[in-house]
């Protein structure tokens, strides 16, 4: 699984609920083994996640999403792989309607590059999401036109 987020999602409850926006990537690396979960983009985290991070064997890469897949895409050739994009791995300049945004992320042109990356590697995109765009939060809907154009991308490179 490629991972690209703000955010670890690595808890193991978030107020008292298993089952969060918290917790998905923990629950990932329970059904896949964390050897097999790559998170991209990360800035935001508790101790406790980036602790089970680094003893768990799975990647963790904070801030920088395109270095790193370069880096990581070839030992994912001819696997399947499921990606997740979390909005708010872009700087809230960039997308500020999402509920948890974060400063300091990446671009847009970013995030296309890393979509494009995937393209043309040799890995096998056996399925996607992209996540927690919330149009409320954004009156000049820069968010949504961006999340339609990810979503453009990876249809047209992935599928």
């Amino acid at each position: 699984m490629i991972h690209i987020d703000a955010h670890a999602d690595l808890r193991e409850q978030y107020e008292g609920e298993s089952l969060s926006h918290s917790t998905p990537v923990r629950k990932a690396c329970g059904l896949i083994g964390p050897e097999n979960v790559y998170s991209f983009g990360i800035r935001s985290g508790m101790r406790e996640e980036f602790a089970f991070a680094k003893s768990s064997g799975m990647v963790l890469e904070k801030f920088d999403v395109v270095r790193p897949l370069r880096e990581y895409l070839p030992q994912l050739a001819d696997r399947p792989v499921y990606v997740t994009v979390d909005i708010d791995v872009l700087d809230p300049a960039f997308a500020p309607g999402t509920g948890t945004a974060e400063a300091g992320g990446i671009t847009s042109k970013e995030l296309l590059e890393a979509i494009q990356l995937i393209a043309e590697s040799d890995i096998r995109v056996v399925g996607a999401d992209l996540v927690e765009v919330a149009p409320a939060y954004d009156p000049t809907e820069q968010t949504a036109i961006a999340a339609s154009k990810f979503v453009r991308e990876m249809l047209l490179g992935w599928v």
